[in-house]
């Protein structure tokens, strides 16, 4: 069962609606403070998916290699303009043209995010739903504090993460059986490099097109395979 998947979208819109209905009370210094306490807690996750790789050499490589696709194709850029031509056909004024902007940003960090992708493809390779749970607290308090500016309407943004995770979660696990346990680890390993560089985004310690690390995750399972059978 997808539940990890199902979990994050309904904490997205209790936090939607807890921010619709308190969020304009919240003192600014929280609102300032609590990304920065998101990004830890993402660079957290990330390392704690590290530690526990099994072949290193391959993970590094899928994630320069997945980089160099991303960042050629510029995927993260080209999902943010197709989700703006999609959402924005009509011509608005500016208050509007802002107010959809900030909700693209927002389907992107919750649906589109490297922790997102990641967390959904995991709960579908090992049933492990971990990443999507710690996701889950983390967009429960984004959601109120966008939910102040936005009001209710950033609930909207659980339709298409959860039909993307869905998606995600559902085309893994039928990959399943093909998989070793070094294939997976090394999964989990990149995906945790992935988030640590959102703990590290958000935080604002270091700006990363997250989006175009994603890539990786597609690759590190096949070098993982090809890295073993190498005699040494």
């Amino acid at each position: 069962m997808p539940t990890g998947v199902l979990v994050n979208g309904i904490c997205v819109v209790i936090g939607g609606i807890f921010g619709g209905l308190f969020g304009k009370k919240l003192p600014k210094y929280i609102v300032d403070t609590l990304p920065n306490i998101f990004g830890i807690s993402a660079m957290s996750m990330g390392i704690s998916l590290i530690v526990h790789v099994s072949s290193l050499s391959a993970v590094i490589l899928a994630l320069i290699v997945g980089t160099l696709i991303g960042e050629t194709l510029h995927l993260e850029t080209r999902i943010s303009s197709g989700l703006h031509r999609i959402l924005c056909r009509n011509q608005q004024s500016d208050r509007q043209a802002e107010f959809m902007s900030v909700m693209i940003s927002m389907i992107v960090l919750f649906g589109f995010s490297g922790t997102g992708v990641f967390g959904a493809l995991n709960s579908g390779f090992s049933g492990d739903h971990t990443i999507l749970f710690a996701k889950s607290i983390l967009d429960f308090f984004t959601a109120i504090i966008f939910g102040a500016t936005l009001g209710y309407a950033i609930c909207i943004t659980a339709v298409p993460q959860t039909t993307l995770g869905l998606i995600l979660f559902f085309c893994s696990s039928s990959l399943l059986p093909l998989l070793t346990d070094p294939m997976i680890a090394d999964f989990k390993a990149c995906g945790g490099m992935i988030t640590f560089a959102v703990g590290l985004k958000m935080t604002k310690i270091k700006h990363y097109n997250v989006l175009n690390l994603v890539p990786a995750l597609i690759l590190v399972m096949p070098f993982s395979y090809l890295w073993g059978l190498l005699p040494f």
